[in-house]
């Protein structure tokens, strides 16, 4: 595979988004969101039985081009659940609406109208009126959707020129509503933050593993950041790594279990350190221990940017651990005594995995996470690590492609994460995690197996839990909704993005 990474610039941007009363001029593309009676349709009702449960989606129509010119889409009179979690009449805002598949409805459909016409592809104004009653989730919704319609990263398109959306001015027409304009304002801009944050994740995710080498890393964490105050981002090469005795990372990159006995190139291997802090936004950062760390993949630059954008009050500290454009499986070859790995905190795993290669090299990225995990707690101290990103195909077996799994030895703090998710459009569900299993996780030979015997999932995330060393651990496993097969609601096929949202929903408070 050809190496892309002198033609990626990202984040793409997301369109602009602007609120205030009525514009008008022949730039403007005039769209409105109704409710079945107003648009003098009945719209499908909401389908009865377990397809009425998480997995639906509230019933929408359009988008259609009225006899008025007017680009119009209806949005269902009675929302769905978004989760079993909780009954909705006790929590009415966590419930999907449809405004946020209504955003990315029409940002998909005005995208090919603008796309292929001579003059508004040159220059226009999506215009979106909203009904009186609008409500703020509702706003925010339908922004965050119209951010993602459509959004995907075209590898040969990104190039250092950079690349606008399609869609590039958004207004939404608050006319009649009876909100104030700050209500309004803040709505959009939390939308346009979180759309921006699931769009990042999307790019980053997408761009093929032969371009996603340490040194594009370093370029395109100090874009996603920018110039932001109170960030920054920083790359360790693999000189670095085999100082401080990043095994783990560092045998996954090799793809082998053994220590290395010559040094692998700076291009190789690399930790990605990145950072948000509330009280360096004027200044230095400070020395204070952050809250929260995150481990991960694409989402977490993308969430660490969102935190930063909304100036969220708790530091962050994001890392990503970068195994290289050739990463393989840790090999464990035929006939051969399973490998060993000693990690960055002395502890011991052993690969116990063999066979399909697939399969090895899924379960053998979870140690460039475990030494990630053990880094964060021996240098930030920081009040929890959550580990964010897939961990094992049996999720999506488990749960679907529309719904993640979060694992916690807490069940409250589980069910709390799985709602605020929910807020902003994501679906979770909780899963156990009791003694006999993490006991599972235990090693006859060495301190830790890398695959223990139990449901995978469970048992993955409790083998990573150890390397947290009693600081409070989450992960947040996206193997199902990361990927999407078909376009459905704000998601496109492709990679998706999933997770990101939640992160900064989460953290933002």
């Amino acid at each position: 595979m050809s190496d892309h990474s002198d033609l990626l610039t990202l984040p793409q941007p997301v369109p602009t988004v602007t609120v205030g009363g009525t514009r008008t001029g022949s730039e403007v593309i005039d769209c409105r969101i109704v409710h079945p009676g107003d648009a003098g349709r009945t719209a499908p009702a909401p389908a009865a039985g377990p397809a009425a449960g998480p997995a639906a989606e509230p019933a929408l129509t359009g988008p259609v081009r009225g006899a008025d010119g007017v680009w119009e889409i209806t949005v269902p009179d009675h929302p769905a659940p978004l989760t079993d979690l909780v009954d909705p009449a006790e929590e009415p805002h966590i419930l999907d609406d449809g405004w946020l598949t209504a955003g990315a409805r029409l940002a998909r459909r005005l995208s090919e109208l603008v796309a292929v016409h001579p003059v508004r592809a040159k220059r226009h104004l999506v215009q979106v009126a909203v009904p009186a009653d609008t409500a703020r989730r509702s706003l925010r919704g339908l922004v965050t959707g119209l951010c993602l319609g459509g959004h995907v990263l075209d590898v040969a398109g990104a190039r250092r020129t950079g690349r606008h959306p399609v869609l590039q001015a958004v207004h939404i027409d608050i006319s009649a509503t009876t909100l104030g304009e700050g209500e309004v304002r803040k709505a959009v801009r939390t939308g346009t933050v979180l759309g921006a944050a699931t769009a990042c994740a999307r790019d980053l995710g997408a761009v093929p593993a032969s371009a996603a080498t340490p040194a594009w890393w370093r370029r395109t964490a100090k874009a996603v950041l920018g110039d932001l105050p109170g960030t920054r981002a920083k790359l360790h090469g693999a000189g670095w790594l085999q100082r401080k005795g990043f095994t783990g990372l560092l045998s996954a990159a090799a793809g082998e279990a053994a220590d290395r006995e010559t040094p692998l190139g700076e291009g190789e291997a690399a930790l990605l350190e990145l950072v948000w802090d509330p009280d360096a936004a004027g200044g230095e950062l400070t020395d204070a221990r952050p809250d929260t760390v995150l481990v991960g993949g694409a989402t977490v630059p993308a969430a660490v940017r969102a935190l930063a954008e909304l100036g969220a009050s708790r530091k962050v500290v994001g890392l990503v651990p970068v195994t290289g454009p050739s990463t393989a499986a840790v090999e464990v070859r035929p006939g051969r005594p399973d490998e060993f790995v000693r990690h960055i905190n002395g502890l011991v795993t052993r690969v116990n995995v063999r066979g399909n290669p697939a399969r090895r090299a899924e379960v053998t990225q979870r140690l460039p996470l475990a030494d990630t995990v053990a880094w964060a707690v021996h240098r930030y101290r920081p009040t929890q690590v959550i580990t964010v990103g897939p961990l094992s195909a049996a999720t999506r077996v488990a749960l679907g492609d529309r719904t993640g799994a979060v694992v916690t030895g807490d069940p409250a703090l589980a069910r709390r994460l799985a709602l605020r998710g929910a807020k902003v459009g994501e679906r979770w569900w909780p899963l156990p995690a009791p003694d006999h299993l993490d006991a599972a996780v235990t090693a006859p030979d060495a301190d830790l197996l890398l695959v223990p015997p139990g449901p995978d999932v469970v048992t993955g995330a409790l083998y990573l839990r150890r390397f947290a060393a009693g600081t409070g651990f989450i992960h947040l496993d996206t193997t199902g909704p990361a990927l999407s097969c078909r376009t459905a609601g704000e998601c496109d096929e492709g990679i998706t993005g999933f997770g990101a949202r939640t992160l900064v929903e989460w953290l933002r408070n």
